[in-house]
């Protein structure tokens, strides 16, 4: 298994800054290939075209092939799982969470990315992409869809058996909300919170932390009569 969960972070889009550099480096070491294939899941963004253009760039520069699948894809599923086959670095971009989880089941594509995981693919995911290999994540849906003002506990796929919280220290009442999960949850979930520009690297069982800025954090996050977190190093 090699994973990578991506906290956030800018990635040149729109006139940003690009700020997961380092990660994204880490991410083609790990494929341990010179010219890596890369495949770009762009199912959670309304805005996937423009998303890859940028990414592209970025992956190419570190000797990538690259290539995509949206929603356009779709329709040949024979060649979605061609290029899930091919692919040495299978990368899943954030937007809308539940959209992105329905789309991969729906089309049977969960099915595919697990057993690229078994075949020591590289498989990494930012943000929505990153809670979508995860049992949960804490998600802004109901926010970016005006239902709530809270931040909610959505299914993932369940590769990875935690539920993911990207973006932590974006917002503080997101400390608020997932307290709330945990303690209606019995603290009977593995939680881990990463901040933009920070990603946490599985390798099988072994755990490590990736920072494109040496102020972000990953945390463990617990609930005894109040949210707990244990910065992970």
């Amino acid at each position: 298994m090699k994973m990578v969960l991506i906290g956030g972070g800018n990635i040149g889009r729109s006139d940003t800054d690009y700020e997961t550099k380092q990660i994204d480096e880490a991410i083609v070491r790990l494929s341990e290939k010179t010219n890596p294939k890369f495949l770009f899941i762009g199912l959670a963004s309304s805005f996937a075209d423009s998303y890859y253009k940028v990414i592209k760039d970025i992956y190419k520069n570190l000797g990538c092939e690259t290539g995509k699948i949206s929603n356009k894809t779709l329709t040949h599923m024979e060649v979605v799982s061609e290029k899930i086959s091919n692919a040495d670095i299978i990368y899943i971009g954030g937007g809308d969470t539940v959209k992105l989880v329905n789309t991969l089941k729906e089309t049977g594509m969960d099915k595919m990315l697990k057993e690229a995981v078994k075949k020591d693919k590289v498989i990494a995911g930012i943000s929505a992409g990153a809670i979508a290999l995860c049992q949960y994540g804490l998600s802004d849906v109901e926010i970016m869809n005006n239902i709530s003002d809270n931040y909610v506990k959505v299914d993932g796929l369940g590769i990875l058996d935690y539920m993911f919280v990207p973006h932590f220290s974006s917002d503080f009442k997101k400390q608020e909300d997932l307290k709330g999960v945990l303690k209606q949850n019995n603290n009977n979930i593995k939680t881990i919170c990463l901040d933009n520009c920070c990603a946490l690297k599985v390798i099988d069982n072994k755990i490590t932390v990736i920072k494109s800025n040496i102020f972000a954090k990953a945390y463990k996050a617990t609930y005894t009569n109040d949210l707990n977190l244990e910065e992970l190093n």
